[in-house]
């Protein structure tokens, strides 16, 4: 009982001792709020997502504006507006006729593929009139006039031929005429 004694008594010292120590839990810290940082970080976080904002209705508002399909040109504009340019080329004067038939049958060939939705400037000028024939889109004397017109163009191009002045001024006016008479009328 001795030994349990001073354990205990040891025990009880040592206890004692420690207990100067160990000090009681410290109240929480609060600590000072700066509500002027608070209010500008605020500011700053409102200003950003505005700005983000603006930018976005911009952006969509561009986007809608490009998404307006305006309507087609009529294809007979177009192909005017092309024969004028062809004609203040001046290419015949230059001695370039075979680029000026290149430039014409072209002309003539993207009409036909706006006008009448046929795939004309992807044809050789045989597969083109040979699918004229099934449709009812064009009369026979204006099938005619394209064959007639569109065979000159390939002598000139690909057989080296040289035609006289009349022959070009009439290739001209064929061309133009053929816009005439089968363009839409409103």
């Amino acid at each position: 009982m001795i030994l349990m004694s001073s354990s205990f008594i040891f025990f009880i010292l040592a206890s004692s001792a420690f207990a100067d120590d160990i000090k009681d839990i410290k109240p929480p810290v609060y600590f000072q709020t700066d509500y002027l940082i608070l209010i500008v970080f605020g500011l700053i976080v409102l200003l950003i997502s505005l700005l983000l904002w603006i930018v976005f209705v911009i952006k969509k508002r561009k986007k809608k504006q490009k998404n307006l399909i305006l309507p087609p040109r009529p294809a007979d504009q177009i192909a005017y507006e092309a024969l004028e340019a062809l004609r203040a080329k001046g290419l015949p004067a230059l001695g370039e006729i075979k680029q000026y038939y290149f430039e014409l049958s072209d002309i003539i060939r993207r009409y036909i593929e706006n006008r009448f939705n046929i795939k004309a400037p992807e044809m050789t000028t045989e597969e083109f009139l040979s699918s004229l024939r099934n449709t009812t889109d064009l009369l026979a004397a204006h099938k005619n006039l394209l064959k007639e017109f569109l065979c000159l163009c390939d002598i000139v191009k690909f057989a080296k031929y040289g035609p006289t002045q009349k022959e070009i001024n009439d290739s001209f006016s064929a061309a133009k005429k053929l816009i005439d008479e089968t363009k839409v009328i409103e």
